[in-house]
């Protein structure tokens, strides 16, 4: 089970003040685990309010189905970091490392979990529609596969 804290402490007066996030204040939170050597993107519908967010992995020993986040699910890929280079001269180049970004051959279908499909259905539609083909994801099994329609041409007899 991947484990995300989620509140912000300061020290006040009366002593410490423990707060949780808002959709006010941030749009979303972005975990990292590191045994797993993992990313998670956690919605701020999902983290609102709480102070903590646990991420299954696996099944429970119970085999309880409701109520539970899976990790699979709010997975992200790499993430590309511009990197600055300082020899007297600023400027940046590329993403760190290197093969966090697909050279435009090398890109294959989007993949997205369902709960974030559902939740950005009209965007993901628009990126299929201009030609990104989306795999959908439940629980990390492939479910459907989104694509742009091919026009066909009709040849006059």
């Amino acid at each position: 089970m991947v484990s995300v804290y989620l509140t912000a402490s300061r020290r006040t007066r009366d002593g410490f003040l423990r707060t949780t996030y808002t959709a006010a204040e941030v749009d979303a939170v972005v975990a990292y685990c590191a045994d797993l050597n993992r990313c998670y993107f956690l919605p701020i519908t999902l983290v609102e309010g709480r102070q903590a967010c646990q991420l299954r992995l696996a099944p429970s020993r119970n085999n309880q189905r409701a109520l539970i986040n899976w990790a699979v699910e709010y997975e992200l890929g790499a993430i590309a970091q511009l990197e600055e280079r300082c020899h007297g001269m600023a400027e940046v180049v590329g993403s760190s490392p290197t093969s966090s970004t697909a050279t435009p051959s090398e890109r294959t279908s989007i993949s997205v979990a369902a709960h974030e499909f559902r939740n950005r259905f009209g965007w993901y539609m628009q990126c299929a529609a201009e030609g990104e083909p989306i795999l959908v994801t439940h629980r990390g099994q492939p479910r459907l596969r989104l694509s742009p329609v091919v026009q066909q041409i009709r040849l006059a007899a």
